[in-house]
């Protein structure tokens, strides 16, 4: 904010005591006396210097105006102090004081940068050569004036300047309240920018994910259609009486798998809960003559369809011809990693048959047969051994960790 003008009164007693005399109704304000707010506006800061009291009284006399608040100082130190600690519209100088002269406390105003541009006001009893005139102007005098005072022609003036500092001001305060509306509107339009551009991504990625999984429905689809068809195909060709039912079965499995992975978002299927769902004609005896153990493992989406298909078949066998065909029956399953003398590791799941009927090698390959050893082995890059012993069924898959499990197991 620019400092406002400042009027300078020397400190020397007019010659002509029939001046104009004015008498103070008020006391002007000593140099840290509060300011007198004027109703509805802030007082205007108005610094008069003089080192005699009388002056200083006859000026604020002359200036009392509730608009104004009238600083005193009476000497140059108290001025400059005056000049730190608040900023003025105007500043009345006296030029004959002891110490520091009117026209040095001036030029110390105006090389200070925050008051370079304050007005100032000389008013002499005695200066009034043209060499004074022009040597007070040179130290940035915006007037000159001689005592004894004209008291309107001083509140015109000082009129001038409070209201010149009071448009400046408010022209400050209206660039300020810009500057601020500029600035929010700027921090508006960053995050609105910020916002649009976050949007912008998640729309970006939302419809890349949605690509993304209708392209794996789409897979996946067709490759349950196409396990759908084998199934079909090779139930068919073994024409059997009850094709309708195994074939239904068959399918019922495949459909216990997808419920599971949909409840895991197609991600893995816990083993124990893919065994248990395959058992689940079997809930009675699991856990008296079915039991099943091994390690909790996350087993992937493709890998379960797989293992869900061939353990049903090794289910549906049992019930029929080998150990659940009985009451004494019993069945184990476990699976297990192992590190063998491969460094990587191998997914490993058995199903044993014991205290069943004797049992006998078929004489020849059926669907079951192929499921359970065919198809499994080529889904899961494995080996699968199946031995027909008399004691018991039994079946082996060995196969990579890593073509199986969600997560790569420990060393």
């Amino acid at each position: 904010m620019k400092a406002a003008p400042v009027l300078a009164v020397d400190n020397e007693k007019s010659p002509n005591a029939g001046g104009t005399t004015v008498m103070a109704g008020d006391t002007v304000e000593d140099l840290h006396a509060p300011a007198r707010p004027a109703a509805g506006s802030t007082p205007i800061n108005i610094l008069i210097v003089d080192d005699e009291p009388k002056n200083l009284a006859v000026l604020e006399a002359v200036l009392d105006n509730p608009e104004y608040r009238l600083v005193r100082a009476e000497s140059a130190e108290q001025a400059l102090l005056a000049l730190l600690a608040d900023d003025f519209a105007l500043l009345i100088l006296d030029i004959r004081m002891p110490g520091v002269t009117g026209f040095e406390l001036a030029q110390l105003v105006k090389d200070r940068k925050k008051t370079a541009l304050v007005p100032i006001i000389f008013l002499t009893a005695y200066y009034n050569e043209d060499q004074h005139v022009l040597e007070g102007y040179g130290n940035g005098a915006i007037d000159y004036l001689h005592k004894p005072v004209n008291a309107p022609v001083l509140r015109a003036k000082v009129a001038v300047f409070a209201e010149l500092y009071r448009k400046q001001r408010e022209a400050d305060e209206a660039n300020r309240a810009l500057l601020a509306e500029v600035n929010s509107r700027r921090r508006a339009e960053d995050q609105l920018r910020e916002l649009n551009n976050t949007l912008e991504q998640q729309v970006s990625s939302r419809t890349e994910h949605i690509r993304v999984l209708m392209n794996e429905v789409s897979h996946r689809s067709k490759n349950i259609l196409s396990l759908v068809m084998v199934m079909a195909q090779q139930s068919a060709a073994a024409r059997s009486d009850d094709f309708l039912s195994r074939f239904a079965k068959r399918i019922q499995a495949l459909a216990t798998n997808q419920d599971l992975l949909i409840q895991t978002q197609w991600q893995s299927v816990e083993m124990a809960e893919l065994v248990q769902a395959q058992l689940a004609l079997f809930e009675e005896i699991v856990g008296k003559r079915i039991g099943f153990s091994g390690p909790q493992l996350a087993v992937t989406a493709k890998a379960s369809q797989s293992i869900g298909i061939a353990l049903h078949e090794l289910a549906t066998n049992a019930a029929k011809y080998g150990a659940l065909s009985t009451t004494d029956g019993r069945v184990d399953i476990a699976w297990s990693i192992e590190h063998q003398d491969s460094s990587k590791p191998r997914f490993c799941l058995s199903w044993s048959e014991s205290e069943g009927p004797v049992v006998a090698a078929p004489d020849h390959r059926g669907f079951g047969t192929r499921v359970v050893k065919d198809m499994v082995e080529m889904a899961l890059d494995g080996t699968v051994r199946l031995d027909y012993a008399p004691a018991g069924l039994s079946w082996r898959l060995e196969c990579p960790a890593l073509s199986i499990l969600q997560d790569t197991p420990p060393p």
